[in-house]
């Protein structure tokens, strides 16, 4: 189903997983890797994220892989996921090290406490596994993006993520909306603080392309991010015009 050899191993992984389990959590695949995923691996990815915004369905999975049965709480019965290491938990996520062949892969649970996810519709899975909706992905990138947009050790993932995903002007509008709920204007401003330097700084783009094994045409990745830029632009003087009729002038 997948080119490359690590993703391949991550969809082995996935295979494994009780996928209604953690729907029933509503616990959903999401982060760079979905996103690759399901855009033709333009990138190589190389860790699995479910994020939840749930805090019962949080907790119950907190308990569940803390129990007993551990990590086969949430496998498909005869399906055994091996760890690396025990499985460690704090406020912030439930994170383990699974073995798969030769390879360890680190799997996180993360509670996301920032915003509130929908419910994925059926068209947003990989395999059987439930991913978040388009612009709760967009959403939760927007924020990764305005905590660690100037990181040079990020590589402009979460930007050119965006990038790749061909977001719409209405899905960015909905997902900025959601996101600056927690972190107000810099949403955008950080969004285009990223592009801008990811265009203008020598040597940034390519050595992103090289460090993340992007596939697609640099030309390609150029004219999706030159798009992203456009409605991120105009998203900020339609939501500037909104303010000025609102009398909401900061």
């Amino acid at each position: 189903m997948f080119k490359r050899e690590h993703h391949q191993k991550i969809f082995e992984v996935l295979q494994r997983l009780d996928a209604q389990a953690l729907k029933d959590h509503a616990c959903y695949f999401g982060g760079g890797t979905a996103i690759a995923l399901m855009n033709g691996e333009y990138r190589e990815s190389v860790d699995i994220d479910f994020l939840v915004s749930d805090l019962i369905g949080y907790r119950a999975l907190r308990e569940l892989l803390t129990g007993p049965e551990g990590i086969a709480a949430i496998t498909k019965s005869g399906r055994e996921l091996v760890l690396a290491r025990d499985i460690r938990t704090d406020q912030y996520g439930i994170r383990a090290m699974l073995r798969v062949g030769e390879v360890n892969i680190k799997f996180e649970i993360i509670s996301e406490g920032r915003i509130a996810f929908d419910a994925p519709k059926d068209k947003d899975c990989v395999g059987d596994i439930a991913t978040l909706s388009r612009v709760d992905l967009v959403a939760s990138k927007l924020l990764a993006n305005a905590d660690r947009w100037s990181d040079d050790s990020v590589f402009s993932r979460d930007v050119i993520d965006l990038a790749m995903m061909k977001v719409h002007k209405k899905e960015l509008h909905q997902a900025t909306e959601k996101a600056r709920a927690a972190y107000g204007d810099s949403v955008l401003i950080s969004l285009k603080k990223a592009i801008d330097r990811l265009l203008t700084k020598e040597g940034l783009l390519d050595g992103c392309i090289t460090a993340m094994r992007i596939s697609v045409p640099r030309a390609v990745l150029w004219q999706n991010l030159e798009n992203l830029r456009t409605i991120t632009s105009t998203n900020m003087v339609d939501e500037g015009k909104k303010r000025v009729n609102s009398g909401d002038i900061r």
